[in-house]
C-alpha cells in the first residue's frame, strides 16, 4: 500500500542514532542509508544524540530473518515487511526484521528526488511486503565471460536495490573442488571466492545459492581423458550413471558443495539430457533413459538430504517423459523454465505440475543469449507470462536466468531487464512497460536519466531492427542475431539478404549510432560510479552498429564495381573506392573492426576475468583478415591491369571473398 502526502523532508536534515546494541545486520543497514545520501547529496547524514532526537527513526521487531528459509514455503512469513513513513518531521521506518529494515532503505533510495542541499523525499506512507516468498536471479558462471569477484558484487548491490533475496550461482565446472586440480584451474573461482560472494550477498539479505549439473552439462569435465570414462557418450554432456565410479564422483563434489553453500537450497539441474535418450532410442535399446533420469535425481537429493538440503530441480524433459512429474521424489521442488513469450509453452510445462499438485518455481529469462543487446519485447512480455502464471498459481519463487551462452555479450547489457524482472517478483506484477525505461533511469542514473533512457531506447529498437535481418534458420544454436553477425557477408546468400533488408541494416545503424552518441555524452555528466557501465554500453552499441555495417558494406562493395565493370563497362574510380589507403570502403572497415577489438578488450576486462577473452578477440583477428584481405587482392588486381582496364567478372566471383 502506498499513499503520498503534500509534505516533504529534506534530505540534507537526515539524522539517525546507531545504539551499541545494534545487530551487525541493522548497522549494515543504516550504513547503507548514509551511502545513499551521501551519493544523491555529497554530504554525509548526522550522528544523533539519541534514538528520541533522530530524524531517521527506526524499529526492528525480531533478531535473524537475515536470509530466506525453507519454512517459509507457506507463503505467510512477514520476514520482510516493513512500514515506511515520511512526512515534514523525518523518517521512520518499522520492520519486521533487519531483511525489512534494509528494503525500506532501499525504498528511500528510489524515493529520493533531486541533487545536493535540494534534495528532498516525497512525504508517503508505505506498507510493503513481497508477492513471492523467493525471488532470484540466475547468473551464468559457465558459457560465458566470467564475472570479477568485483563485478559480482556490483551485480549484488544492484539486485538488491530491487529487494532481490536469491542469487543463483550457475556452476558446471567454475568452481574449485579438493581433490580436482584441473577443475577451474584458470578458469573459474576458488572455494576462497566463493565464500567471500556468500558472505557479501549475506550482507544484502542475498542468499547466494548454488545451481549444479549433477547429471548434464558437464562437457567441460567429460571432455577431459581422466574423466571421459564417466559418460554415457564421447566426450559428451552427460555422465553415465549406470557406472559407480560416476556417483562415487558424485558423493565427493555434494559433500564439498553443501559444506561450502551454507543456505538450505541446491539447484541440480537436470534440464536438457538429450544425449542419453538420444543413445537410448538410436544405439542401445537397453537404455530407458527415463528410468535412468529418475534413478539419478534420487539419488542426488538423498545424497543432499544428508546434509539437510532442499533440491530444487528444472522440470523440461516431460516434453519427452510425459510421465515424469509424477516420478520425482517427494521433497524436490520442480523448478519450470520457458523462455519464450508463449503461453502455450508456458502451460506445456506448467500443467504437470498443476495436475501433480506440487509447489513449483518458475523460471523466465532476459533473451540476451543471442543478441548483442537483449530483445527488449520478447524478455519483457516472457517475463510478464510467467510471473502473472506464478501469481496465479501460487509459486513458491520466481528465478530470472541471465545466459550467455554466446559468450560475446556484456551481461551488463541485460541490467535494465534483470531489474524488471525483480520488481515484478515483489509486487507480483511487472512495471508499466511504457514507461519503465523512464523510471529506472531516474533511479540508476539520476544525473543523466533522460540521456540514458534514450541510449536503451534507441538499442532496443536498434536490436529490432537487426533481428529483422539476422537469426534464421539458427536451430540447435542460441536463437538471435549473434550467431550470423560472424558470417561471411559475400555469400549470395547474404548479399541477397542484405539486398531486401538494407532498410533494417541502415536503421540498426542510425540507431546504435544514436545511442552511441548519447552515451558519450553522458558520460561528461553521469556518477563516477556509472562511467565503467556506461563505457561498456558504448561498446554494445558499437558492436551493433558493426554488425550491419559489415553486411551493408560489403553489398555497396560488390554493387559499386559490378556496376561499373559490368553495366557501364567503365572503370571510373572504381580501385580508389574500395581500397585508399585512408578512406576506401574496404579500409573503413578495417578501420572500425581494429578500434572496435581495443575497446571490445578493454571493456571484456572491466566486467569480466581473462578466460574466454582470447576466443573472442580472434573474431577480430579473423574478421580484419577477411578484409585485409580482399584489400591486398584489388590492389594486386589494380597494378595488374591497366588503368582503363574493364573486369568482366562480378566483384565475388572475381575475388572470391573468404576468411
Amino acid at each position: 500500500m502506498v499513499r503520498y502526502s503534500e509534505e516533504k523532508f529534506p534530505v540534507s536534515l537526515l539524522t539517525v542514532a546507531v545504539p551499541p546494541s545494534a545487530n551487525a545486520e541493522v548497522r549494515f543497514a543504516l550504513q547503507e542509508l548514509k551511502s545513499i545520501v551521501g551519493e544523491r547529496t555529497g554530504m554525509g547524514i548526522g550522528n544523533a544524540a539519541s534514538s528520541a532526537s533522530a530524524t531517521f527513526q527506526w524499529v526492528v521487531r525480531k533478531e535473524g530473518g537475515a536470509l530466506p528459509e525453507v519454512s517459509e514455503r507457506d507463503g505467510k512469513s512477514n520476514r520482510e515487511h516493513y512500514k515506511l513513513t515520511v512526512s515534514g518531521k523525518g523518517v521512520q521506518v518499522d520492520a519486521q526484521t533487519s531483511a525489512g529494515l534494509y528494503y525500506a532503505v532501499q525504498t528511500l533510495r528510489q524515493l529520493i528526488t533531486g541533487e545536493g542541499k535540494t534534495a528532498f523525499i516525497p512525504g508517503a506512507f508505505i506498507e510493503d511486503r513481497p508477492a513471492l516468498t523467493y525471488r532470484g536471479v540466475m547468473m551464468d558462471f559457465a558459457h560465458g565471460g566470467l564475472p570479477t569477484i568485483a563485478e559480482i558484487k556490483r551485480q549484488i548491490d544492484f539486485l538488491a536495490r530491487w529487494k532481490t533475496n536469491q542469487y543463483y550461482f550457475y556452476n558446471e565446472v567454475s568452481i574449485e573442488l579438493k581433490g580436482f586440480p584441473n577443475i577451474a584451474y584458470r578458469s573459474g573461482y576458488t572455494q576462497a571466492q566463493v565464500r567471500e560472494i556468500i558472505a557479501y550477498g549475506r550482507q544484502r539479505h542475498m542468499d547466494v545459492v548454488p545451481f549444479l549439473n549433477l547429471y548434464g552439462h558437464l562437457h567441460e569435465l567429460l571432455r577431459n581423458e581422466q574423466y571421459a570414462g564417466l559418460a554415457i557418450g564421447q566426450y559428451g554432456h552427460e555422465l553415465d550413471p549406470r557406472k559407480p565410479e560416476t556417483n562415487a564422483l558424485l558423493k565427493d563434489w555434494i559433500g564439498q558443495y553443501a559444506g561450502l553453500f551454507p543456505g538450505p537450497f541446491i539447484h541440480v539441474g537436470f534440464d536438457e539430457t538429450w544425449e542419453t535418450k538420444r543413445i537410448a532410442d538410436d544405439k542401445d535399446g537397453r537404455i530407458n533413459s527415463e528410468d535412468l533420469w529418475v534413478q539419478q535425481l534420487m539419488f542426488v537429493q538423498a545424497e543432499l538430504k544428508k546434509y539437510g538440503k532442499t533440491v530444487l530441480a528444472w522440470t523440461d524433459m516431460n516434453n519427452y517423459y510425459p510421465d515424469i512429474i509424477q516420478k520425482i521424489p517427494a521433497g524436490v521442488i520442480p523448478v519450470l523454465w520457458e523462455y519464450k513469450p508463449d503461453t502455450v509453452e508456458i502451460n506445456r510445462y506448467l500443467n504437470p505440475i498443476l495436475k501433480e499438485q506440487k509447489p513449483f518455481f518458475i523460471q523466465p529469462a532476459v533473451s540476451g543469449w543471442g543478441h548483442i543487446y537483449p530483445d527488449a519485447d520478447y524478455t519483457y512480455n516472457n517475463i510478464d507470462l510467467c510471473l502473472q502464471a506464478g501469481v496465479k498459481h501460487k509459486a513458491l519463487g520466481f528465478i530470472h536466468s541471465v545466459w550467455t551462452d554466446p559468450v560475446e555479450p556484456f551481461v551488463r547489457a541485460s541490467w535494465l531487464f534483470m531489474a524488471y524482472g525483480c520488481i515484478g517478483a515483489w509486487q507480483g506484477q511487472v512495471p508499466d512497460k511504457k514507461h519503465f525505461t523512464e523510471m529506472y533511469s531516474r533511479v540508476m542514473y539520476p544525473q543523466v536519466a533522460g540521456k540514458m533512457q534514450k541510449a536503451f531506447d534507441d538499442l532496443a529498437a536498434s536490436n529490432e531492427a537487426l533481428d529483422k535481418c539476422l537469426g534464421r534458420n539458427t536451430n540447435g544454436m542460441p536463437r538471435g542475431t549473434i550467431v550470423e553477425s560472424w558470417s561471411n557477408p559475400f555469400l549470395p546468400y547474404y548479399l541477397k539478404n542484405t539486398s531486401e533488408h538494407a532498410t533494417d541494416f541502415r536503421n540498426a545503424r542510425r540507431l546504435s549510432e544514436s545511442a552511441q552518441a548519447t552515451l558519450v555524452s553522458a558520460l561528461a555528466r553521469c556518477s563516477p560510479r556509472d562511467t565503467a557501465f556506461i563505457h561498456s554500453m558504448i561498446v554494445t552499441a558499437r558492436l551493433m552498429r558493426y554488425s550491419a555495417t559489415r553486411f551493408l558494406w560489403a553489398k555497396t562493395i560488390c554493387d559499386r564495381w559490378n556496376e561499373s565493370m559490368l553495366e557501364r563497362k567503365k572503370n571510373d574510380f572504381v580501385a580508389y573506392d574500395l581500397v585508399y589507403p585512408c578512406h576506401g570502403l574496404l579500409v573503413d572497415v578495417m578501420d572500425e573492426a581494429g578500434e572496435l577489438k581495443t575497446a571490445y578488450s578493454e571493456a571484456w576486462r572491466s566486467e569480466y576475468m581473462a578466460y574466454r577473452l582470447n576466443t573472442m578477440l580472434a573474431r577480430f583477428d579473423v574478421e580484419n583478415g577477411l578484409w585485409q584481405k580482399l584489400s591486398f587482392k584489388v590492389i594486386g588486381y589494380r597494378i595488374e591491369n591497366k588503368p582503363d582496364h574493364v573486369a568482366d567478372q562480378s566483384f565475388e566471383a572475381l575475388f572470391k571473398p573468404d576468411f
